[in-house]
């Protein structure tokens, strides 16, 4: 390579070039016998101050690398797997070491929880110069769980060669949801399909066995039926989401005898419940300024259906006139309390009175629909004593759970939170309790069930909330909520006061009183229990390997008992504490890397194929070892280097560049001596000494 050191600015040396050369085009042109010889002086000249140099480079060979990636993660612990693993990078390294100009790195990779093959190869082709990297091998089991959906490394000059671990005879029974929904709306039914297939050699399957697996079905931790299925075949079942919150959904298969784990005979789904609307009806005894809490507070939720009726007629106007020719419009009480009674979610009765409105045969409706699930509220003011009272009603009273025990006490007082109801999620942590409003009236009642939430003077209730069969009743023994509402002496939370205890009389799961549940937070498992029972609830944890536990659970509120397990391992933890459930996973990944586990070389042939490596089975009960290795020269990648027993890796024949020297084209005295002998030249012509004929 020709380069100039010029001994003025280069840009100089250029513009005298230029001039050089016009003059001496016109010297030719004049006299071409001397101009020859001018025109070589001036050439001599440029040269001479442009000085050209003859540039070289010293290079060193550089040694081809050739990456060696080793597979440590989980589901290669299975078996042999890594001492075969162990014995191919031995043989391998000792091929390689034999091979002249060639450096071999080993690279180890695992995943916390899961085997990324992909994105280690990925890393390591980038961390090796292109222009040196001769060959890939990956020494592994061939499962990964970060498998791109098309080929990768299509124009890396270099081939990558599977050697694949495990055993000639593998075999495992794995467990799959075909179909897993994960939302489901109350009061419906969701499908849940599955299979059970038996895999073999190369990760086929091989549902050949005539013995059909047994498969145990659990729900919330409660075992509900046990049944053999057809290997290969769908099977489906009908989860009931009777109400909000999650159903935890597991499926057991029994073992295979010598499959490579037990891990994927599991399948856990969680379903979310969720309500499509909340219906609620609000019956209004008579206008009063409470009413309108009621009904802000419901009209307010978008969730919510409101169907709101007030009676208008009051009681001490009865003149025998046909409730027909009083009412505004017709009120249904058959279609509201006998045809759609059970499409309500909850029933509010507001200052309700018996007013032969609604007859005695729809209390007793009523009675029905909440002891098979429904909810009823009472929101009940001076009318709850006397004969026309609810209390008093046909069967309704035996749902109650506090009847009269006098009339209405009429005296400012502060409303406070029980005992119980410090633990119960209702009223457990409601703002500002030392400086809640007055009210001005309570009830007074003989309680006869359900826990007491809020009291007044002298521990009256005025919160009851109870459980009746399988529905709940609910009994606020104040009608002056309202108070709070607008802000009397100073107010309270009466929204969500009554958002609570709607929700809890509807069973929103996070209202629950007595709940459990486990949840994954950094690097541990925290259990938390609420309870409003006296004494410290006991719990017991099932590990990953099956082995079973107590829990010491310590109290961090009042209600809010917790333990901690640090650093659990990968796998599913499940605790139980009398009839409640939990059940979390640790390490997500982890399920997933042990999803597919037998030996195959399909989830990375888009690493091998484009980059035309061979696929190698170094597998404990074949005779097959690691290929021999050969150096090819030239390729691009894309031609076939491996054969049945061999593997070929590139010889790529870089080099470093450690020195660069520049030499003179010709000294500065052959231009001096070449200028001189033109320029004498020149002069013997123009002289007629020197004579030159043209033929």
């Amino acid at each position: 390579m020709i380069v100039f050191n010029s001994y003025l600015p280069f840009s100089l040396v250029v513009v005298f070039a230029i001039i050089a050369v016009i003059a001496a085009i016109a010297m030719i042109f004049l006299n071409w016998k001397s101009g020859i010889a001018r025109s070589l002086v001036l050439a001599s000249l440029v040269l001479l101050i442009a000085n050209p140099q003859i540039q070289r480079a010293d290079q060193t060979p550089l040694d081809d690398i050739v990456l060696v990636l080793v597979d440590r993660s989980q589901s290669h612990l299975l078996g042999e797997r890594n001492a075969i693993a162990d014995k191919a990078v031995e043989k391998l390294k000792r091929d390689l070491e034999a091979l002249d100009n060639t450096q071999i790195e080993i690279i180890e990779y695992a995943g916390d929880f899961e085997t990324r093959s992909f994105e280690a190869i990925n890393n390591a082709i980038a961390s090796a110069p292109r222009s040196r990297l001769a060959g890939v091998f990956v020494v592994t089991d061939g499962q990964t769980n970060d498998r791109p959906a098309t080929a990768v490394f299509a124009g890396l000059e270099a081939p990558v060669h599977l050697i694949l671990t495990g055993a000639a005879d593998e075999r495992d029974r794995k467990i799959t949801l075909t179909n897993a929904p994960r939302y489901g709306l109350v009061g419906q039914s969701v499908r849940v399909s599955f299979q059970v297939d038996d895999f073999g050699r190369n990760g086929i399957v091989q549902n050949t066995d005539s013995i059909a697996p047994n498969v145990t079905l659990r729900i919330n931790g409660e075992e509900l039926i046990s049944q053999s299925v057809a290997l290969g075949a769908q099977t489906f079942f009908d989860v009931p989401l009777n109400q909000t919150g999650k159903v935890v959904v597991e499926l057991d298969v029994d073992g295979l005898n010598g499959e490579l784990t037990d891990k994927n005979n599991i399948e856990v789904l969680t379903i979310s419940a969720i309500r499509d609307r909340l219906r609620v009806l609000l019956i209004s005894g008579e206008p009063h300024p409470g009413e309108r809490v009621w009904r802000n507070l419901l009209k307010s939720d978008p969730a919510v259906d409101l169907v709101h009726f007030t009676i208008l007629r009051p009681i001490e106007k009865n003149d025998n006139t046909p409730v027909t020719d009083l009412a505004l419009i017709p009120f249904p009480e058959d279609e509201l309390f006998i045809d759609t009674l059970s499409e309500f979610d909850l029933i509010i009765f507001d200052r309700y009175t018996y007013r032969r409105v609604i007859d005695s045969y729809h209390f007793d409706n009523v009675a029905r629909y909440v002891e098979r699930g429904g909810a009823m509220m009472i929101a009940s003011g001076p009318e709850v004593y006397g004969p026309l009272s609810l209390s008093h009603r046909r069967n309704l009273s035996f749902i109650l759970p506090a009847r009269p025990a006098g009339s209405a006490i009429e005296a400012p007082f502060r409303t406070k939170i029980s005992e119980i109801g410090a633990r119960h999620p209702v009223t457990a942590d409601l703002p500002d309790t030392d400086i809640w409003g007055r009210w001005l009236r309570i009830m007074p009642v003989l309680k006869t069930s359900g826990q007491t939430l809020l009291e007044g003077p002298e521990s009256e209730p005025i919160l009851i909330l109870d459980r009746v069969g399988e529905g709940r009743v609910g009994l606020f023994l104040s009608d002056h909520v309202w108070l709070w509402a607008r802000g009397f002496d100073g107010g309270g939370p009466h929204a969500e006061l009554l958002r609570r205890t709607a929700h809890w009389l509807m069973k929103e799961v996070e209202l629950e009183e007595e709940a459990l549940s486990i949840i994954t937070a950094d690097d541990s498992l925290i259990i938390e229990q609420r309870s409003i029972k006296d004494e410290a609830p006991s719990a017991e944890i099932e590990f990953p390997d099956g082995t079973k536990a107590p829990v010491v659970l310590t109290q961090t509120a009042p209600g809010v008992y917790r333990a901690e397990l640090a650093n659990p391992a990968p796998g599913y933890y499940r605790v139980t504490s009398g009839d409640l459930f939990a059940l979390a996973i640790v390490g997500s990944g982890d399920v997933a890397e042990f999803r597919d586990v037998v030996s195959t070389a399909q989830s990375l042939t888009p690493a091998q194929q484009p980059t035309g490596g061979g696929i190698f089975f170094v597998r404990r009960g074949q005779s097959a070892a690691t290929p021999s290795i050969t150096k090819v020269s030239g390729g691009d990648g894309q031609t076939n280097l491996a054969g049945d027993n061999w593997a070929g890796v590139h010889a790529r024949n870089a080099f470093q560049v450690t020195a660069i020297r520049d030499d003179a084209l010709l000294g500065p005295s052959i231009w001096l001596i070449t200028l001189l002998l033109a320029l004498m030249a020149g002069w013997a012509i123009e002289g007629g000494k020197l004579q030159l004929r043209a033929r």
